[in-house]
């Protein structure tokens, strides 16, 4: 996370950088879209929809037919990315998105911004890293 000097908070550059070499070359269309959909929030940034978005990003890299889980086998998903970490996401994303309880960084905290672009950049290492493991890599550059 970086803090410019309006006081704005940015992404790290190496974590939009490695986020934004990846293609949707090797992704189904639906997933395609929601990968265009994470760079362009993450490049405002917008971290609960990063979070939102990466969590969702795996769920349908591992599903839709026209991608990845339509030409590799189930072990690919059983042992891609750190579970721990995917089981991070699933649960922040969920905590942003059903509200059960009171969650660090959505009760008006005074540091909620940046708690939350740190559960933004842990959100996209934990998907890029989710990818690379299913071979699914950044275009090399």
């Amino acid at each position: 996370m970086v803090i410019g000097g309006d006081g704005m908070t940015a992404l790290a550059p190496q974590i939009l950088t490695r986020l934004s070499r990846y293609r949707a070359d090797d992704l189904g269309p639906h997933a395609a879209a929601i990968l265009a959909e994470l760079q362009r929030a993450a490049a405002v940034p917008l971290p609960l929809t990063i979070v939102t978005l990466a969590a969702a990003l795996v769920d349908i890299v591992a599903h839709e037919a026209a991608g990845p889980s339509g030409y590799l086998d189930g072990a690919a998903f059983a042992y891609a990315g750190n579970k721990a970490a995917l089981g991070w996401l699933r649960g922040r994303r969920n905590s942003i998105l059903h509200h059960e309880a009171p969650s660090d960084g959505l009760m008006g905290e005074g540091e909620a911004v940046s708690w939350q672009m740190a559960d933004a950049e842990r959100a996209i290492h934990a998907l890029l890293d989710y990818l690379e493991d299913i071979s699914i890599a950044d275009d090399g550059y």
